[in-house]
């Protein structure tokens, strides 16, 4: 049936804006969401705990390296085994699908968070941010426990704030503090207790500033709703330590590393997660600045005391994760919708204040706007001729991208001067769009044989015999390889790994020699403990992997048993080796060895 005219018009403008955000969503967050093959460590352990959950039916405590993986808390892995379980498929689609949807969920909780703190125009400009947030994209369309948090925590600052400002009488109050408590609690069950420290630095110094500490505290306190935390927070490290103790080691070891208590660093250690603001914010790097400086100067107070309460979501978590000895950008992922509201607030407050000729501040505002769209246009006309030198084969993808972006430039300068806020922002935000389709369609896929373990596990399965059902690994190898090499059990060298983790093993080997390790010993030690094996007549298998650098430590010593099958070369991931296992008798130096494959 047709509709009418006026009916259209009026859906159009009630609903058409909204439409549009989800549609930029959507395509951000699914379009192509399988296309690019498991690369990133965290995804790659996201899909090997899945599948040992499925396969080997541990839902409590899943393995990889056949070990125990006590790192991290469940409720990510539950989500990506049952969608498994459930659809019969083991895809990088439907690892990364629960990721994909807490993207989703997160961007509607941020407008649906921007039109209560503020306005309509404000909610979708805040949207339209987080949409186009290019590490909030990347991080999002990968598989691992961080994108839930973010989804998590933006649900309970959601109803932490429709609790704190809600009316006396408004029907159904009191039950935004149960959502307020089942969200920290499904965040713990992701992540661990780290959403109490970013719900908590955002709710507290909020309720100070706005002078309502001990008023908002009674409000969210709920006995019921607390009652629902503990039971989910406890409902996995409960059970776990009754049947494994240690876990509480592994689980402290693994806070400690990153606030520096632990005795032994995680990573390498890094400057202050506050040296990666500019780029956690592209595109709107301006933007997000100038807006942390809004409720401190004097032509913020308009918009205090509301602002506060992002602020303190994004500015001070960033403060709090300064003082760790090891922050990775990916911990900051759940404050990125609280940046999203503040780039929102500000580019709202940007295009009004910047139409109104004789108000304060308003040739700042029209500088900041065209700075903005100066500096994208400037990126979309210099881009292909980086391209063009650094990785030709790209060109066509770039120079499609770079179009979009200098329409989409153009567009949002006439939206504004129509008199368009936020939609001023949909062409930029549908840009983005345009270059993630084109780099997760076109430009990400090409580079998957030298990243992903796809090639390989083919490989393998040529190589190998087929009666050949395992292979041994010494020492680790990467998660990947798991899941796309099927019928066929992975299985450690004796020995060759720790029974937790290696930071554990390594800080028990500190405190029991009160001395610093000895890397040279500790070779010497792997080496012979890998020969060992290889001498054993009940070896599991003649077939094993070992990483290509601990393979180049050991070589020498290793040449009289093994022969090489396959040699992994120009590798963007750890590169692998293929033994077999001379058989036993003696071996003589035969010019006519076998020559690796190598790749």
């Amino acid at each position: 049936m047709a509709v009418p005219a006026v009916g259209m018009r009026g859906w159009t403008a009630r609903w058409g804006p909204e439409s549009v955000l989800a549609l930029f969503a959507a395509l951000v967050f699914l379009g192509f969401l399988g296309s690019v093959d498991l690369w990133g460590k965290r995804e790659q352990r996201a899909s090997a705990e899945a599948i040992d959950t499925i396969d080997h039916g541990h839902w409590l405590v899943a393995q990889i390296q056949c070990r125990p993986r006590l790192e991290k808390p469940p409720l990510p892995r539950w989500t990506i085994a049952g969608l498994m379980r459930l659809t019969g498929r083991r895809d990088e689609w439907m690892v990364r699908f629960p990721s994909a949807l807490a993207a989703l969920a997160t961007v509607g909780l941020v407008y649906a968070l921007g039109r209560r703190l503020a306005d309509r125009d404000v909610a979708l400009a805040s949207g339209l941010a987080l949409t186009s947030l290019g590490f909030f994209i990347s991080e999002l369309r990968q598989a691992g426990n961080d994108g839930p948090l973010a989804c998590f925590t933006t649900l309970a600052l959601y109803a932490a704030w429709r609790r704190l400002h809600a009316e006396g009488a408004e029907p159904g109050a009191r039950r935004w503090s149960m959502v307020f408590y089942l969200a920290l609690g499904l965040g713990f069950l992701t992540k661990g207790p780290i959403i109490l420290l970013l719900a908590g630095l955002t709710v507290v110094p909020y309720l100070v500033c706005v002078g309502k500490l001990r008023v908002g505290l009674a409000r969210l306190w709920d006995g019921w709703g607390l009652l629902l935390f503990v039971v989910l927070a406890l409902s996995w490290p409960v059970p776990v330590l009754l049947a494994d103790p240690n876990a509480a080691r592994v689980w402290w070891l693994e806070m400690g590393q990153k606030a520096g208590m632990a005795g032994v660093t995680h990573h390498r250690q890094r400057l202050p997660l506050a040296a990666d603001w500019t780029w956690m914010t592209l595109p709107w790097v301006v933007l997000a600045t100038t807006a942390v400086l809004l409720p401190l100067m004097p032509h913020g107070r308009e918009t205090r005391p509301r602002i506060w309460f992002p602020w303190w979501w994004a500015v001070g978590n960033l403060v709090m994760f300064c003082f760790w000895s090891v922050a990775k950008p990916n911990y900051f992922l759940p404050c990125l919708p609280a940046a999203a509201l503040l780039i929102g607030f500000e580019w709202v407050r940007l295009t009004r204040l910047a139409r109104v000729p004789d108000a304060q501040h308003a040739t700042l505002a029209r500088r900041l706007l065209q700075m903005h769209w100066v500096l994208l246009f400037a990126a979309s006309v210099v881009a292909p001729v980086f391209v063009r030198r650094l990785a030709p084969e790209f060109l066509g993808p770039c120079v499609v991208v770079s179009l979009a972006v200098a329409v989409a430039v153009l567009l949002s300068a006439w939206a504004w001067r129509r008199g368009a806020d936020a939609l001023a922002l949909a062409p930029l935000t549908g840009a983005v769009a345009v270059a993630v389709l084109a780099g997760y369609g076109a430009l990400a896929p090409a580079l998957n044989p030298v990243h992903s373990h796809r090639t390989l596990a083919a490989t393998l399965d040529r190589l190998l015999p087929p009666e050949t059902r395992t292979v041994m690994f010494f020492k680790e190898l990467d998660e990947g390889l798991w899941f796309y090499l099927r019928g066929r059990a992975l299985v450690p060298v004796p020995g060759s790994l720790p029974k937790y983790n290696g930071a554990m093993t390594l800080l028990e080997e500190v405190r029991s020699n009160r001395l610093e390790v000895d890397w040279t010993k500790r070779a010497e030690s792997e080496k012979n403990l890998f020969v060992d094996w290889i001498q054993r007549p009940d070896r599991a298998s003649s077939y094993v992997l070992i990483r290509a650098k601990d393979y180049e430590k050991y070589a020498a010593g290793l040449a009289p048993y093994v022969t090489p099958i396959l040699c992994e070369e120009g590798m963007q991931r750890n590169e692998l080796v293929l033994l077999r296992v001379n058989p036993p008798g003696p071996v003589a130096r035969d010019p006519e060895r076998v020559n690796p494959v190598r790749r």
